[in-house]
């Protein structure tokens, strides 16, 4: 799927899991851990619903927590990042120029990523 380029793109997502609970270690390599898995389904899902646009390069990115979500405010980051990549909503992870990460009182997370100027 061709997403459209748009300034901004705004997703209501369910709250991530903690980035240490992403991946554990099988034998001697480290593999996605089935929680971690199953999260990415139902936000994949979530995300596809909302048929979300993309953001062409430098991006900000603005992150407000599930009130209920129990992880650490800096270990909730990648999973939203890593989730938009692999659905076309961003390019590249790398390319954000600006972090912002709060806690909220929904019951769902607000991702929003806005294109940089930079």
């Amino acid at each position: 799927m061709t997403r459209r380029v748009v300034p901004y793109v705004s997703l209501r997502l369910p709250p991530p899991i903690s980035t240490n609970a992403i991946w554990r270690a099988f034998g001697n390599r480290n593999i996605k851990s089935a929680k971690y898995r199953t999260w990415q389904k139902e936000a994949g899902w979530m995300l596809a619903a909302q048929n979300p646009g993309r953001i062409d390069g430098a991006y900000e990115m603005t992150v407000i927590v599930a009130k209920k979500c129990k992880a650490d405010l800096d270990n909730c980051v990648k999973a939203y990042s890593d989730l938009a990549q692999t659905h076309g909503v961003i390019s590249n992870d790398r390319l954000c120029k600006k972090l912002i990460v709060t806690r909220g009182d929904e019951a769902e997370s607000l991702i929003v990523f806005t294109a940089s100027n930079q």
